[in-house]
């Protein structure tokens, strides 16, 4: 393969991502990820399922944390190759599957106490479908949702929409809490808190980009300097378009319980 400046940027953002191995660490990182298994309750008897795993952080993490087992999907080859990368480099003992396919036509027998969304579901053609298909076929009666959405707490402006949109290739999470949160409206709420997400300094963005392009162009043995330059600028380019939608954004921690006898027909009363 030809890895040149044309060929980093003929990549999709998720191609992307994988490509340079960005663990794409989910809203409130590893606090999220502990607030998710201590109030589901994960143990090692526990199976997870996540849904557009990218690299495989959040999956990986919360395995390595409560010795649980699970698949990760993701429609993008280069982020499931860097998942597997990454879980037999730092964590081999884990039994965890990573496989290219799609959350919307994924094909089990098995099911899962636990489905991992994080914060990907709006960003599914339909999510409304794909939440109904998480609940009747990959999950176990009293299964878990784990999420972590975006919401917006003020109304972004168009140009930074479209801004975002050519450098994520998705139409970013527009809508408020209230909306957002109706997406889970069939469910039990088991735990939910909402937080605040902090711009990064320019310091930490560099160490950042720069640690982690360092580390892809070690994996992939990179040396040309306007290739690793190239990618640095990419990367930087989407951790700047992260930042500036920071204080528009908000993120909800949320476990939601599905029940076969009251799904889809029982509504929360959080909201």
């Amino acid at each position: 393969m030809n890895i040149n400046k044309e060929y980093i940027n003929s990549l999709s953002y998720t191609d992307f991502v994988g490509f340079v191995n960005q663990w794409n660490v989910l809203p409130g990182s590893y606090i999220t990820l502990s607030k998710w298994g201590v109030f589901s309750k994960i143990d090692s008897k526990s199976r997870i399922l996540e849904l557009a795993c990218t690299s495989g952080f959040s999956i990986r993490e919360i395995c390595k944390l409560f010795r649980s087992s699970g698949v990760g999907l993701d429609i993008s080859a280069k982020s499931v190759e860097s998942a597997i990368y990454n879980k037999e480099n730092y964590t081999p003992e884990l039994n965890i599957d990573y496989v290219v396919d799609n959350g919307d036509t994924y094909k089990n027998s098995e099911k899962f106490t636990h489905v991992i969304v994080g914060a990907a579901l709006k960003f599914f053609p339909n999510p409304e479908k794909t939440i109904e298909r998480i609940a009747t076929e990959y999950l176990k009666e009293d299964g878990f949702i784990l999420a972590s959405p975006f919401y917006v707490t003020k109304e972004i402006p168009q140009e930074l929409i479209d801004e975002a949109k050519e450098v994520f290739g998705i139409t970013i999470t527009t809508t408020n809490y209230k909306d957002t949160m109706q997406l889970y409206k069939n469910f039990e709420i088991i735990y939910e808190d909402r937080n605040q997400i902090l711009e990064e300094s320019e310091s930490e963005l560099n160490h950042y980009c720069s640690s982690t392009i360092d580390r892809a162009c070690k994996i992939r043995g990179i040396v040309e300097p306007d290739v690793k330059k190239e990618m640095y600028d990419r990367l930087m380019k989407i951790k700047v378009m992260s930042n500036k939608l920071r204080p528009f954004q908000n993120y909800s921690t949320l476990i939601l319980r599905y029940r076969k006898n009251v799904y889809p027909n029982r509504y929360t009363e959080i909201f």
